[in-house]
């Protein structure tokens, strides 16, 4: 009974997880046990739609383990290696680059390449011989594979707080990647038919700070040309300054062409809040309606025991009712606000 109930609890917490991962979150694994993070892992693999190895090619890895020299093998799975589609290879080259960490700290992990491959061979289809192999040539294989701590993108949850921004090009790309690959997901999602608010919601969230990131990503890009420009005119003499008067224009009308783009982003950004707000409104006067309406049936009720029951599970409707309206009502607000902002910020760009 005792194990039966472990056995559910830590499905729930396997299940809970990997909800959070489907909604688009980056939990903190480090709330959760090892255990439960394995668990999703294995199911992730487990559910992959083919192979890692792909069928040609899985007998070839086999074959390649019965070759004499050491050098033969790792010269042989280079070679295969390099046909296995693109998203499988860089998957397998994560997933034992990670599972090699884990093998190095065998005192605390309490795993070796046996224990590894016992637990991997049926969860990925892989061979035992196959699996000792890649372990055993992991920097000859996997060698420009470099796993770094993941950074979680940014959240912007509160309309009226925007989160703080990278400041450095590089960091800005960096997180505008992240964002971007987050978008795709959630637009295949919905475009697929998922019917979840939360996307919604989330997809919402993630446009802007695109826009935000994209318009910080110009400052510093206007940043860094203005203190180049200012340095190479503090070195350079009247007859070198008319020379260069050419490229100073140049830069000058680049830099008009970023406002005129940060503008139409920021045009297209009010027309996505105008139509929201429009929704939200339609939908606020539906529920005035149908406010007005249990109020109107209530008056025409008798002051029986029985009608007085009705009207106060009509009144509980309406109470409930009531609060979905002022709530609609705030996150118009809201949106009017995001999108006032919106629209200041392209009548007048900083």
């Amino acid at each position: 009974m005792d194990d039966a109930i472990l056995t559910a609890r830590m499905k729930s917490k396997v299940d809970e997880l990997k909800a959070a991962y489907d909604r688009e979150e980056c939990p903190c694994l480090e709330q959760y046990d090892p255990h439960t993070v394995a668990s999703l892992l294995k199911q992730f693999l487990r559910e992959l739609p083919e192979n890692l190895l792909g069928r040609d090619l899985a007998q070839g890895f086999e074959d390649a383990c019965s070759r004499s020299a050491e050098a033969e093998k790792v010269t042989e799975f280079q070679r295969l290696l390099a046909e296995v589609p693109p998203g499988s290879r860089l998957l397998l080259s994560w997933l034992v680059t990670h599972l090699d960490h884990v093998i190095t700290r065998e005192t605390d992990t309490k795993m070796n390449i046996q224990n590894i491959s016992i637990v991997l061979n049926p969860t990925v289809q892989i061979g035992n011989r196959v699996l000792y192999v890649f372990f055993t040539h992991v920097r000859e294989l996997f060698g420009e594979v470099f796993l770094r701590p993941v950074s979680r993108p940014l959240r912007w949850s509160n309309a009226a707080t925007m989160p703080a921004l990278p400041e450095t090009q590089d960091s800005i790309k960096e997180e505008i990647r992240r964002q971007e690959f987050l978008l795709n997901c959630l637009h295949r999602d919905l475009q697929a038919g998922v019917k979840d608010m939360s996307k919604e919601e989330r997809l919402w969230e993630v446009q802007r700070i695109l826009t935000a990131l994209k318009r910080q990503l110009r400052e510093a890009k206007k940043q860094e040309c203005e203190t180049k420009i200012a340095q190479e005119i503090a070195s350079l003499s009247k007859e070198e300054m008319t020379e260069n008067e050419e490229e100073v224009v140049n830069i000058i009308l680049a830099q008009e062409n970023e406002i005129l783009t940060e503008q139409e982003e920021l045009i297209s950004l009010e027309e996505v809040l105008r139509r929201q707000i429009s929704t939200e409104k339609g939908e606020i006067e539906r529920l005035r309606a149908e406010i007005a309406d249990i109020q109107s049936r209530q008056q025409g009720h008798s002051e029986t025991e029985e009608s007085s029951s009705d009207s106060e599970s009509e009144s509980e409707d309406e109470e409930e009712l009531q609060m979905i309206l002022e709530e609609l009502q705030k996150q118009n607000e809201e949106l009017e606000a995001v999108r006032l902002s919106s629209h200041r910020g392209r009548l007048w760009p900083e």
